[in-house]
């Protein structure tokens, strides 16, 4: 025979602790991704213009009333550039040396208030313009003013205007053209001025 079959048992209940209702997980709250912003663009600052500067050596020997002598240099627009006056030394050299802009055509200005010039009533007095050590305009006799123009290259080299010139000078602006390089025009006449 068989063994009596146990009574299935249920197990007796046990109590076991109900845990508190939870939240389901929560991601932390995320921030949108962030961009950097962008910088506004940078615009480099414009360069001035790179302009050559020629030397040029004004030297002007007083007469016995240096105070009746002023003189400017101009360039093309017309804008005084560089000056002397308020000599009060008779006979006496006075140098400037001026930075003049290459590929600018200027103009030399003297006067005389009293209206005699600076050569030869009453003094021995002088101008001359220089580069390097080559004189292109010189003077001294005129009235009550004397103007050259001049073109300065950046090649170093200096093409006068022949035209502008009185015959008071003994070389450079002075001398007659003889070839259309020496003009500002790029034209010599037949007589040696600059057309």
């Amino acid at each position: 025979t068989n063994p009596p079959t146990p009574n299935p048992t249920t197990p007796n209940p046990t109590s076991l602790p109900t845990p508190n209702p939870t939240s389901p997980p929560v991601a932390p709250p995320t921030s949108p991704p962030v961009t950097p912003p962008t910088p506004a663009p940078v615009t480099p600052p414009t360069p001035a213009p790179v302009t050559s500067c020629n030397y040029v050596k004004v030297n002007i020997l007083t007469d016995d009333y240096p105070a009746e002598t002023s003189w400017t240099i101009s360039n093309q627009e017309g804008n005084e550039v560089a000056s002397g006056s308020g000599y009060t030394e008779k006979q006496t050299n006075s140098i400037h040396d001026v930075c003049l802009e290459s590929n600018n055509v200027h103009t030399f200005s003297i006067s005389d208030t009293y209206g005699d010039g600076i050569c030869c009533g009453v003094g021995e007095g002088s101008y001359q313009l220089s580069l390097g050590e080559t004189t292109f305009i010189e003077g001294g006799v005129f009235g009550s003013s004397a103007g050259h123009t001049f073109l300065l290259s950046h090649l170093g080299k200096v093409l006068v205007d022949h035209s502008t010139c009185a015959g008071e000078v003994k070389k450079g602006a002075g001398d007659k053209c003889s070839e259309s390089q020496q003009c500002l025009s790029n034209m010599c006449e037949s007589d040696g001025k600059c057309a």
